[in-house]
């Protein structure tokens, strides 16, 4: 495990990448969700890096501009944006020693679920990999209750975080499914069976998306966070078992 930064948009972009012992190693970019870091809930991201490492992939894991150790204000947040900063990602991973830049994957929790799957359409990533990916986030509907609250209060508060005028009006240049679908290889997909962001209609975009390359995963009793050890070791696995299939 070491640092690896990139700049991107004069700002610094701060990551950590986990190297096998092996050269010519595939590996795999990581993109946090909304308002968190490169550790991930329940540190799940380091966890992940750790057991890919041993299995001979390398996975690198990054604060998006704004979040964690990274420059920037995470106020500026938009997704066109975390799309451009995940495509300098997998530049900055492939020309790291002992990487095979022609085996790079993609994996994303929320809406850095979303991030990771507009990216692969923008590049050739061997797999797609996501976590309760946040579509919801650039959909009509939520994009005029946000706006509602912006035009009330200046802001939209999610979670203790502000969302400006900025993300909304980039959210409406994106078609979370449409926009997704230059990617043609292998996709796992897994989200709680209670998570409230994630109806039947994302399913159906996705399902349409993909089609019999997508694998569906759904874990009983948790939201958007897997909020139980059990669900998060089962995540783990899941996801390790299909990287490995598909490096």
């Amino acid at each position: 495990m070491e640092p690896l930064n990139f700049r991107h948009e004069d700002r610094t972009i701060r990551g950590t990448v986990h190297l096998p012992e092996q050269n010519d190693a595939p590996a795999v970019v990581l993109c946090h969700g909304f308002s968190g870091n490169r550790t991930e809930f329940g540190h799940t991201f380091v966890r992940l890096g750790r057991r890919l490492a041993e299995r001979g992939i390398a996975a690198y894991r990054f604060d998006f501009a704004g979040g964690g150790d990274s420059d920037g204000e995470y106020g500026d947040i938009t997704v066109s944006d975390q799309v451009s900063q995940a495509l300098a990602a997998l530049d900055a991973v492939g020309a790291q020693p002992g990487v095979d830049p022609e085996r790079l994957s993609l994996l994303g929790m929320s809406l850095g679920g979303l991030t990771a799957s507009l990216a692969a359409a923008k590049c050739q990533v061997r797999s797609l990999s996501l976590w309760a990916p946040a579509a919801i986030a650039v959909g009509n509907e939520t994009n005029r209750e946000r706006q509602a609250r912006i035009d009330e209060h200046g802001y939209d508060d999610f979670g203790g975080t502000p969302v400006f005028q900025r993300f909304v009006d980039d959210a409406e240049t994106v078609d979370a499914f449409a926009d997704a679908a230059g990617h043609d290889g292998p996709v796992l997909l897994a989200v709680g069976s209670e998570d409230h962001l994630f109806g039947a209609d994302v399913f159906d975009g996705y399902d349409g998306l993909y089609g019999d390359r997508l694998e569906k995963h759904v874990v009983d009793g948790v939201g958007h966070g897997f909020e139980t050890v059990p669900a998060r070791e089962h995540l783990l696995e899941l996801t390790e078992a299909f990287l490995l299939r598909h490096a």
